[in-house]
């Protein structure tokens, strides 16, 4: 870990990261190869509001991969959405500038793969996590009302695409269950290197309305549990009070004992950090966030306009799910298969494309 007070500061900061962590060793190994690298991108947001990684960071990230020789792209997915969400996001959060060319839309190109979980079978992921040679993770120190903590295990949730989240999320309603199906989604593709943005956080009912707080730090490391563990100590609560680093330790992922960990740098305890306020309140938390908003985004249809469509065949042809078929001259969706990514509403040059329901509204203000 390395102390960093302000963004300014960030590239000293990040060379002294580099000589702590050990990341000259991880550098020799990504040349030539392909890197992908993962900020938390949630949606929209200007890099002030402390919700998403700091622009600065992907740059230094960016700067230091290619410098080692590394094929770099950046992406992710956001919180809920697709296609044209990913790039209003990038654009806003600043990630898109700072990651100098290299960023890509991995909502547009898709697999659905097979999954060992108690929730749910498939999960359709964006193929650049999977073809990437090495995974770099940069997530947020944030809090969040349902897994206490969004840090690097939690920022991997985002290479599910399209409805897969809302579809997790509504199979694992409880604390518990959902982070047994975050565990579940990371051993997909554990990371790498996990690099964590604590230099400005969030504290209180993250993860997007919680209280902005300066922290200071930078966090890495290539055992992402371990590396999430240290700072849920710091931040005042044990690593397995949080479920989906218990989770982890259960299954081997991570360290047992915090003990095992060798600690590069003062790690002083986060003062009087707060946690979320919801956590009393969990299970009923959970079940109205399912009945009201997971639930009825799943419920979300894309409709074709008749008269608006061309007949074009560009949805058809460039559909991610596969989920349409051609029939008297126009596209027709399949419902079940859609995972509302809006690839088509994206590329319909005629708006043919109608979004109906909840996510509609999201949409509009740009979550």
């Amino acid at each position: 870990m390395a102390g960093c007070n302000d963004y300014a500061r960030l590239g000293e900061a990040f060379e002294e990261l580099r000589e702590k962590a050990g990341l000259k060793t991880f550098a020799q190994k990504v040349s030539g190869k392909k890197v992908l690298v993962k900020p938390n991108m949630l949606s929209a947001w200007e890099p002030e509001a402390g919700i998403t990684t700091h622009p600065e960071l992907v740059r230094a990230t960016v700067d230091w991969l290619q410098a080692a020789g590394a094929r770099v792209t950046v992406g992710d997915n956001c919180g809920m959405g697709g296609y044209g969400i990913n790039e209003r996001a990038a654009k806003v959060t600043g990630i898109r500038e700072a990651s100098q060319g290299t960023f890509v839309n991995i909502a547009k190109d898709l697999k659905e793969i097979e999954v060992q979980s108690r929730f749910f079978q498939k999960v359709i992921v964006s193929k650049a996590v999977l073809e990437a040679d090495y995974v770099v993770n940069l997530p947020k120190l944030k809090t969040h009302a349902l897994s206490h903590l969004t840090l690097g295990i939690k920022n991997m949730f985002g290479m599910l695409a399209g409805a897969s989240k809302s579809r997790v999320h509504a199979a694992a309603q409880t604390a518990p269950d959902f982070g047994e199906a975050l565990v579940d989604i990371f051993q997909l593709r554990p990371p790498d290197l996990t690099i964590v943005d604590g230099v400005v956080g969030m504290e209180g009912n993250g993860p997007s309305t919680g209280r902005v707080r300066k922290i200071g730090y930078l966090f890495a490391g290539e055992n992402t549990p371990a590396v999430d563990g240290v700072i849920a100590r710091l931040a005042g609560i044990p690593p397995d009070k949080v479920d989906h680093l218990r989770v982890a330790a259960e299954r081997g992922l991570g360290p047992q004992n915090l003990d095992q960990v060798e600690i590069l740098g003062e790690a002083k305890p986060i003062p009087r950090f707060k946690l979320p306020s919801t956590l009393p309140r969990l299970g009923l938390v959970s079940f109205f966030v399912n009945q009201f908003l997971y639930q009825p985004a799943l419920r979300s249809r894309l409709v074709l306009e008749p008269e608006k469509c061309s007949g074009c065949k560009l949805c058809l042809e460039n559909c991610p799910a596969s989920a349409m078929s051609w029939r008297e001259g126009f596209p027709v969706m399949d419902q079940e298969k859609c995972i509302r990514c809006f690839c088509c509403a994206e590329l319909c040059t005629e708006g043919a494309w109608e979004l109906q329901g909840l996510l509609k509204r999201m949409r509009r203000r740009g979550v």
